[in-house]
């Protein structure tokens, strides 16, 4: 069973052992940071969370107590009732492709509209992952700009959508199995 934690000082280094390379750094947290990742960076990013109203949530995934994972809701907005789902990892390959992944990520989901009472979660997900593109789009995330990189056509940003109001009929659905 997956669990949400808060990500805490103590989780850094194996954040920072998750992130092999460069280009996986840029897919997975796009160009916040920089290769390669630091103690220094995240201490940062975890400073911000630790306010009466934070902007920003980290999180750890733990699979029967084991750290699998790592999600984020960043620009929290408590008055526009909006934020961005950001930086969703299963860091072991070991736990990729079983669905770890999208139970973290309703998670998440639940934690910002049930419990942050948001009513909309943007997201930023590269054209080229399509496993990612479609785990979303599950939950009801609908793409509505496409962001090309005159650079490399490969790293085109795909931005999605999820409003409240969809996040409900994808939960209803989940809890009647018609998913």
């Amino acid at each position: 069973m997956i669990t949400l934690e808060k990500f805490e000082a103590s989780d850094i280094q194996r954040l920072i052992d998750w992130v092999p390379d460069a280009d996986f750094l840029l897919q997975w947290s796009g160009p916040k940071y920089m290769f390669p990742l630091d103690e220094k960076q995240l201490i940062a990013s975890l400073e911000v969370t630790r306010t009466d109203r934070p902007p920003q949530f980290m999180f750890k995934a733990l699979l029967d107590g084991t750290p699998i994972g790592h999600i984020e809701l960043m620009g929290v907005n408590y008055v526009e009732k909006s934020a961005v789902l950001a930086r969703v990892l299963i860091g072991p390959k070991q736990y990729r492709g079983q669905g770890w992944g999208k139970m973290m990520i309703r998670l998440a989901l639940h934690f910002a509209f049930e419990d942050l009472e948001l009513e909309d979660i943007d997201l930023g997900v590269f054209a080229f992952n399509k496993s990612a593109i479609h785990c979303y789009q599950q939950f009801g995330f609908k793409i509505y700009k496409t962001i090309p990189n005159h650079e490399d056509e490969g790293w085109t940003l795909l931005r999605m959508n999820l409003n409240g109001d969809d996040w409900v009929h994808t939960k209803k659905n989940d809890e009647s199995g018609e998913r």
